[in-house]
C-alpha cells in the first residue's frame, strides 16, 4: 500500500484561500509544490540507484509533482508514460517505483516536508495577515 502524509484540513484551506483571491490561490499551490520538491529530487535518486537497468533510461526515473485542489492532495507520479503494446510493458515497474524509489523518499523526507507546510502557512499568514 502506498505510503501518504496527511494534511488534515487541506482542502478546506485551498478552497478557503482560492475564494479569497486567484493570485492567493496560486500561491498557496505553489508553496505546496516547493515544500515536495526534496521528496521528488530523492526519489528520482533512489530510482537511478535502486532499480536494475534505470540508469540505461534515466528519463523513467523522472517524477512530476502536482496539486489538485478539488482532492485537496499533493501528488508525486512518473513523468512519463508507456506507449507501448500492453504485452511490452514491464509489469512491475509501478510497484518497483513505488517500493523502492517514492516511499523511501516520502520516508527519509517526512519531517522535512512537515516544516515546509508550515513554513508555507506561517508565511502565507505573516504576509496576508490570517
Amino acid at each position: 500500500m502506498a505510503e501518504a502524509l496527511r494534511v488534515n484540513g487541506l482542502r478546506e484551506l485551498t478552497r478557503a484561500f482560492g475564494a479569497l483571491s486567484k493570485e492567493l490561490s496560486d500561491e498557496v499551490r505553489d508553496e505546496l509544490l516547493h515544500a515536495v520538491e526534496p521528496v521528488k529530487e530523492r526519489a528520482e535518486q533512489l530510482a537511478l540507484s535502486r532499480i536494475r537497468n534505470m540508469p540505461q533510461s534515466p528519463d523513467w526515473a523522472d517524477m512530476r509533482t502536482g496539486v489538485s485542489k478539488a482532492r485537496g492532495v499533493v501528488f508525486m507520479v512518473p513523468a512519463h508514460r508507456s506507449r507501448g503494446k500492453p504485452s511490452q510493458k514491464r509489469r512491475k515497474f509501478a510497484n518497483l517505483l513505488l517500493d523502492r524509489a517514492m516511499e523511501p523518499a516520502l520516508a527519509e523526507n517526512t519531517e522535512e516536508i512537515i516544516r515546509g507546510v508550515e513554513r508555507t502557512l506561517d508565511h502565507l499568514a505573516g504576509e496576508h495577515g490570517f
